[in-house]
C-alpha cells in the first residue's frame, strides 16, 4: 500500500469503527438483560479492570522482578504502572472535558443540572462516563505486557475486552466510552514503551490532549445561546426531521442565510449523538481539533517542532478559539477550510507539488459551501497579493488550469444550482443580495462599529499572544523578498487582508475575523520560538508586560467602581482575574531572561483563564440569558401537536429548538387573533412584561409564570401539569 494511501485507510477505518460503536450506544442503552450468572462475571472483570487493582498487580510484578533479579519482569511491572498512571491522568482530563452523563443520569434535563452546579471535576460520578477508566487501565497493561511477553498477547487483550464489556453490561458505560478507553490505554502503553523519537511523540500526545481538552471542554454543559447558535441548531434539527437536505428551514420556513454544508455536518451530529447541546456544537469542536492539528503539521514541516508547538498553543489558548469551538455556528468550520486552502497554496507555490493545487481548490469549494463567497475570495486574494509582493505573480497561472476550476465547480456548484432551481430569486435575493452585498455595505441587525473595532477584539480575544503580532507583521513585510522570510510575509498578508476587509465592512461582529486567527497563531508562535532560541527583538515581551498590566489594573478596579451589570459576579472573580493577568505580566518579564519556562507558564495561565471563565463566568451568563426561555420551551412539550406555541415581541430561536415544534411569531397586526387560537385548543405565549402590558388581548389569557425578563401566558387544559 502506498504511503499516501495508508493514513487515509486508517482514518476511514477508525471513523467507521466509531460510527458503529455510536450505533451500539443507541442499541445497548437500557436494553441489557439482567442475568445473575453473567452479572457476577461482569462484576469480577470490572474489579480486575480497576486502576487500583492493576497498579497493585504492576507493583507485584516489579517487586518480584526486583528481588528475583529478573530485569524483564521488573521493567514490565514498572512500565505497566507508568502506563496505568499515564492513562489515568488522560482519562480524568477527558472526563472533565466531555462531562458525559452516565447512562442512569442522562436525559433531556442533564444540561440544566450541569448548568446549576458547574465544577472542573465531577465528584458525584454522574457526569464522567467518557472515557472508561477501567478500559483504559486494562488495555494499557495488556499493551505493555504483550510487548514484553508476546505469547500472552491474546489472553491479555481478551481480558481487556472482557473488562470493557463488563462496564457496558453493568450499565456504567456506553460502548463508545470503552472504545475511547481502549484507544487511550493502548496509546499510554505505546508512549511508555516507545524508544525512538520519544520526546517528539510525547510532545505530540500532550499537545493533542490539550487541544482536545480545550476544544471540547464542557461544550455540552450549557444551553444554546440566542440567536445564531439556536437558529443553526433548529434548522439542522428540522432538516433531520423533514429529511429535506437541499433547503434549510428555520421554524419550518426556508432559511437562505448560509449555504448547506454546516447544516449537513450538524444534522449528521444530531443523528449520531442525539439532539443535544453537545451534538449541536460537535462540528465546531471537532473542526477546532482538525484546525489545530493541521496547523501543527504545517508549521512543523516548515519550521520544526518547537515553532509548531508554540504556534498551536497560540492558536488554541485564547478566548476567541474557545468561544467558537464551543458555538454551533459556521466560524470554526469556515476557518478550517480557508486555512486548508491557504496552507495548500503556500506548499504548492513554494514546493511545486501539484497535488496541493488541487487541494487548494477542493478546500476553497468546501469553504464556499460553508459560508459563501468569502470561502473563495479570501484564499484567492491572499494568494495573489502574496505572489505580487514576492514578485512571483506568474506562478498564479499554475493554479487556474481548467482541471482545477472544474474540480471547484464540481464540488461547489451542484447545490447552488439545485437550490436556485428549487427556490429561484427568493434564494438569490436573500443569500446574495442581503447576506453578501448588504451585510458588507450596510449595518445589519444593529451590528456596527468604528474602523478600529477589531483592534479591541484582538486585544482581548487573542490575549496574551497578541503582543507578539506587531513586530512579526512589520518584519514580515519589511523582509518580504528574503526566501527564508516568505512564510512570515504570507502570514502577514493573510492577517492584514482579513483584518482590513472586515474593518471596512459596515456590519461588524467579533466572529467575522476568526479566519485570521490561524495566521495570527503561527506568527505569534514563530516569534515565541525565536525568543526561546535567543533570536529576534524582545519588543513583544515588553508589549505583553504592558497589556497584561493594563488588564490587571482594570479588573482589580472593577469591584470598587460600583458598576451595575445584568449578571452580577462576585468581587473575588475580578480579583482572581486581575491577579492572573498580573502573573502573566510577571511572566512576560521573566521571558526576557528565561523565555522557554516563561512562555510555558504563560500557556498554563491561558488554560487557567479559559477554565475559570467556563466554570465561573459562563454559567451565570448563560442562565441569565437562556434559562427562562429553556424552561418555557420545555414546558410547551407537554401540549399536544394541535396546540399553539407563540412568541410576541422577542426573537429567540431557542424556543423552537427546545420546544421541538413551530413557534408562531405574533405581530401587532396578528395579535388580535389570539381568541381564534384559543378556540383551536391550548395556547402558550412567551413574551416580555413590557410587551404584555401593551396588548389588551393578552389579558384574556392566564399568567402562568412571570419573571423580570419574560412571561409565560396562555390557556391550557386542566389535565396538564402546572408550570413550576
Amino acid at each position: 500500500m502506498k504511503g499516501t494511501q495508508k493514513p487515509f485507510v486508517v482514518i476511514v477505518s477508525i471513523a467507521a469503527l466509531v460510527v458503529f460503536f455510536l450505533q451500539l450506544d443507541w442499541l445497548v442503552t437500557g436494553r441489557v438483560p439482567r442475568i445473575p450468572s453473567i452479572e457476577a462475571m461482569a462484576q469480577f472483570f470490572s474489579f480486575v479492570g480497576d486502576g487500583a487493582f492493576l497498579l497493585s498487580v504492576a507493583a507485584l510484578l516489579f517487586l518480584s522482578g526486583y528481588f528475583s533479579k529478573k530485569t524483564g519482569l521488573r521493567d514490565s511491572g514498572r512500565d505497566s504502572a507508568f502506563a496505568v498512571a499515564l492513562g489515568g491522568v488522560a482519562v480524568h482530563i477527558l472526563k472533565a472535558a466531555f462531562e458525559r452523563p452516565r447512562i442512569a443520569h442522562g436525559g433531556a434535563d442533564s444540561v440544566a443540572r450541569l448548568l446549576e452546579a458547574p465544577s472542573l471535576f465531577d465528584l458525584t460520578g454522574k457526569y464522567n462516563s467518557f472515557p472508561s477508566g477501567h478500559a483504559t487501565a486494562a488495555f494499557a497493561v495488556a499493551y505493555v505486557l504483550s510487548k514484553s511477553y508476546p505469547r500472552l498477547a491474546v489472553p491479555l487483550y481478551v481480558t481487556a475486552m472482557l473488562v470493557s464489556g463488563s462496564r457496558v453490561w453493568l450499565g456504567s458505560h456506553y460502548p463508545t466510552d470503552v472504545l475511547a478507553g481502549a484507544f487511550l490505554g493502548i496509546s499510554a502503553g505505546y508512549l511508555v514503551m516507545t524508544r525512538t523519537r520519544a520526546r517528539e511523540k510525547w510532545l505530540i500526545a500532550g499537545l493533542g490532549l490539550l487541544v482536545i481538552f480545550i476544544s471540547f471542554f464542557k461544550t455540552g454543559g450549557f444551553l444554546l445561546f440566542d440567536v445564531d447558535e439556536a437558529v443553526f441548531s433548529e434548522a439542522s434539527r428540522e432538516m433531520l426531521e423533514t429529511i429535506d437536505f437541499i433547503t434549510p428551514t428555520y421554524n419550518y420556513q426556508p432559511r437562505f442565510d448560509k449555504p448547506i454544508l454546516i447544516y449537513w455536518f450538524m444534522t449528521v451530529a444530531f443523528k449520531l449523538f442525539g439532539v443535544t447541546e453537545f451534538a449541536a456544537r460537535f462540528t465546531s469542536s471537532i473542526f477546532g481539533v482538525f484546525l489545530s492539528f493541521m496547523t501543527f503539521l504545517f508549521v512543523r514541516r516548515l519550521k520544526g517542532a518547537l515553532a509548531a508547538s508554540f504556534a498551536t498553543l497560540a492558536l488554541v489558548l485564547n478566548i476567541e478559539f474557545f468561544i467558537y469551538s464551543h458555538s454551533a455556528v459556521t466560524d470554526m468550520t469556515l476557518a478550517f477550510f480557508i486555512t486548508a486552502a491557504l496552507f495548500s497554496f503556500y506548499l504548492a507555490a513554494n514546493e511545486g507539488d501539484g497535488r496541493f493545487r488541487v487541494f487548494f481548490w477542493i478546500a476553497s469549494a468546501l469553504a464556499v459551501l460553508t459560508k459563501g463567497a468569502v470561502g473563495l475570495l479570501f484564499p484567492c486574494a491572499i494568494a495573489i497579493i502574496y505572489l505580487l509582493l514576492r514578485g512571483e505573480l506568474k506562478k498564479a497561472k499554475e493554479f487556474v488550469r481548467p482541471s482545477h476550476i472544474g474540480v471547484f465547480l464540481l464540488i461547489a456548484g451542484p447545490w447552488f444550482i439545485v437550490e436556485f432551481a428549487v427556490n429561484g430569486w427568493d434564494f438569490f435575493n436573500a443569500f446574495i443580495v442581503k447576506h453578501h452585498i448588504k451585510r458588507y455595505s450596510d449595518v445589519i441587525s444593529s451590528h456596527g462599529g468604528p474602523f478600529y473595532y477589531y483592534f479591541g477584539v484582538l486585544l482581548a480575544a487573542f490575549f496574551p499572544w497578541v503582543a507578539m503580532l506587531p513586530t512579526s507583521i512589520y518584519w514580515g513585510f519589511k523582509e518580504r523578498l528574503k526566501s527564508e522570510k516568505s512564510l512570515n510575509l504570507f502570514l502577514s498578508v493573510w492577517f492584514v487582508f482579513v483584518l482590513v476587509f472586515f474593518s471596512i465592512a459596515r456590519t461588524k461582529l467579533p466572529n467575522y475575523i476568526f479566519p485570521l486567527f490561524p495566521a495570527a497563531g503561527i506568527l505569534a508562535g514563530l516569534k515565541v520560538a525565536d525568543l526561546v532560541e535567543g533570536k529576534g527583538m524582545k519588543i513583544g515581551a515588553y508589549l505583553l508586560i504592558i497589556i497584561s498590566a493594563l488588564f490587571s489594573t482594570a479588573l482589580l478596579a472593577v469591584p470598587s467602581m460600583g458598576l451595575k451589570m445584568d449578571v452580577q459576579l462576585p468581587d473575588w472573580h475580578f480579583y482572581f482575574l486581575g491577579m492572573l493577568f498580573l502573573a502573566v505580566a510577571a511572566l512576560g518579564a521573566l521571558s526576557l531572561v528565561k523565555p522557554m519556562r516563561a512562555f510555558i507558564a504563560i500557556a498554563g495561565a491561558s488554560v487557567a483563564l479559559i477554565i475559570f471563565l467556563r466554570i465561573y463566568a459562563m454559567p451565570p451568563l448563560n442562565s441569565h440569558l437562556q434559562k427562562t426561555l429553556y424552561d418555557y420551551a420545555r414546558y410547551s412539550r407537554a401540549l399536544d401537536k394541535e396546540a399553539t406555541v407563540a412568541a410576541y415581541g422577542i426573537n429567540k430561536p431557542s424556543l423552537a429548538f427546545y420546544a421541538r415544534r413551530k413557534v408562531v411569531k405574533l405581530e401587532k397586526e396578528t395579535v388580535c387573533n389570539i381568541k381564534e387560537h384559543v378556540k383551536k385548543g391550548d395556547i402558550l405565549v412567551i413574551t416580555t412584561p413590557r410587551a404584555y402590558e401593551g396588548v389588551d388581548e393578552f389579558k384574556s389569557l392566564d399568567v402562568l409564570d412571570a419573571r423580570p425578563d419574560y412571561m409565560l401566558i396562555g390557556r391550557v387544559s386542566p389535565g396538564l401539569p402546572r408550570f413550576e
